[in-house]
Parts: structure tokens; C-alpha cells; sequence
């Protein structure tokens, strides 16, 4: 007689954000009604809860990615969890046809994959390299706003990227165009703990001299040296060689609090607009 395998469902921790909304939505779905699935808690997971991390290891693990931070699977992965079945909201909202309760729609969709995997039929997703990141572009007047779409942004022009359980950091291409060449970039140093939005380093230009400011609390376990020799990288690759540092973060999920692409397009295309506004009047 073959015994149900426990399953620990890890939804997305985007308290106010409708990808985070739905995950939890289709997590409580699953576990009313399916037995053997235990929801999991970030926070808990996140410290290391002897508990929690029993339950982890015991069962298997399925995480629900509320949006592209995909804090769910990134915790799984750190806690040592490398076979999670990763259900993306995203991708499960974008191959759902309609829009009447589409939400709904889509948690019906997460149930359809997590019955699929109780039956024993492997689910793939296409892996996400073979798109490319999308590249949101906005022209304003002078300004040609560019954002990288599966980054998230700070409010002062600062992107994240997770990558193997750290966070990159970097300037986004409009603060690149904002400040102009800049000649001079200061970093701190490596093992430097900082709190978010602390300010860690600075960089000068033709224009200004800007504190750099971290969108994450944690620890720098690496950080960009080439900036000292070739402070241009900033302005020629932005989203690429032009980055900043490698923070190991103290809570993963504090970029819940950040914009996503579309959210940071709109800001940044309003800022635009207040330097073109003052540039008339002066």
C-alpha cells in the first residue's frame, strides 16, 4: 500500500501585492482540499525554526512565486531544497484566457499543476533565459527610459537582482542619465553590514556627487573593484557590468517593498518629467 507523500506548499510573502494575494489564495486552496500539504511560513524559514525545518525536509516542496523576486523558491533553494516544483503566478496569469475573476481563474490553474505533480507527471517550465529579460523603453523628451523587467527598483533609482540567495545591487539606467559621466565611484568595503536604504559608498559626475544608497539590509560579500579603475561602466552598462555590489541579505523579502518594473517606469517617467519641468522655468 503506497503512502501519500507530504506535500509543504511555500507561497509568496507579497502581503500587498496581487501576485503575493493569489499565491496565498492557491496555497489555502490546496491545503483545504488536499490532506497531506502544509503551508509554510517565510519567517519561520527564513530563521531557521527547527520545526519548520523539519517540515521542509520531510515532505515535498512546492513553492509559489508571487512575482520575478521569487522569494519562495530563492529561501527554498538557500535552505537547501534543490527539486522544489516551482509554480510561477506570472506564467500561470499569462497562459489563463479571459478576464472575469481572473484571479480565481489562476488559482484553479496552480491546483491543475499541483494535481498534475500528485499524479506523478513532471511539470517543466520553459526556462527563462530563452525569452530574455524583458526591456521595458519609455521616450520623454530628452530622456529614453529604459528598465530591465525582471529586476526590482527603489524609489531613489537602485535595482536588485536575486541571485543563488544574494542581491545584487546596481544604478538603474535613468539615474545613469540623470547624473551624466560620472569619474569617480567609492565603495565600501566587503563584509560591510548595512541596513536598508542605508548609505554605502558614492559616486560623482559632471553633475553631481550622489550617496549610494542600498536597497537591502545585509551584509557586502562582494563588490564591483573595476568601478575604480572604469567609473564609466555605470553609464555604458548599467544593468550589467556597471553594477555595484553582492549583498547576502538579513530578510530576503524587505524587496516585497520595492517597485517592480512597471511600477518603477511610471516613477521614473514622473521624475523625468519634474527635471524637464524645472529646466523650462529656470
Amino acid at each position: 500500500m503506497s503512502t501519500a507523500v507530504r506535500k509543504y506548499i511555500l507561497p509568496c510573502a507579497g502581503y500587498d501585492r496581487p501576485g503575493g494575494n493569489t499565491s496565498r489564495r492557491a496555497a489555502e486552496k490546496l491545503a483545504s482540499h488536499h490532506g497531506d500539504v502544509t503551508i509554510g511560513s517565510m519567517g519561520a524559514l527564513f530563521t531557521q525554526r527547527p520545526g519548520e525545518m523539519r517540515e521542509l525536509r520531510s515532505s515535498r516542496v512546492i513553492c509559489i512565486d508571487g512575482c520575478g523576486t521569487k522569494c519562495a523558491s530563492v529561501l527554498a533553494d538557500a535552505r537547501g531544497v534543490k527539486d522544489a516544483l516551482i509554480i510561477s503566478i506570472p506564467e500561470v496569469s499569462s497562459a489563463v484566457k479571459g478576464d472575469q475573476d481572473k484571479a480565481q481563474s489562476v488559482v484553479d490553474a496552480v491546483e491543475a499543476v499541483f494535481v498534475r505533480e500528485a499524479a506523478g507527471e513532471k511539470q517543466t517550465q520553459a526556462p527563462e533565459e530563452e525569452a530574455g529579460p524583458e526591456l521595458l523603453e519609455e521616450t520623454f523628451d530628452k530622456f529614453t527610459l529604459r528598465v530591465k523587467g525582471d529586476l526590482r527598483y527603489s524609489d531613489n533609482d537602485f535595482w536588485v537582482s536575486v541571485e543563488n540567495g544574494n542581491v545584487r545591487v546596481g544604478v538603474s539606467d535613468f539615474l545613469q542619465q540623470m547624473m551624466s559621466d560620472v569619474y569617480y565611484v567609492r565603495l565600501a568595503e566587503v563584509g560591510t553590514h548595512i541596513q536598508m536604504f542605508d548609505e554605502a559608498g558614492a559616486m560623482e559626475s559632471t553633475k553631481t556627487l550622489l550617496e549610494i544608497i542600498v536597497p537591502v539590509s545585509g551584509t557586502i560579500v562582494e563588490r564591483n573593484s573595476k568601478l575604480e579603475d572604469s567609473p564609466e561602466l555605470i553609464n555604458e552598462d548599467p544593468y550589467g557590468r556597471g553594477w555595484l555590489y553582492v549583498v547576502n541579505p538579513d530578510d530576503i523579502t524587505e524587496l516585497e517593498l520595492l517597485k517592480n518594473a512597471s511600477e518603477y517606469m511610471t516613477h521614473a517617467l514622473s521624475k523625468a518629467k519634474k527635471e524637464i519641468g524645472k529646466k523650462v522655468k529656470d
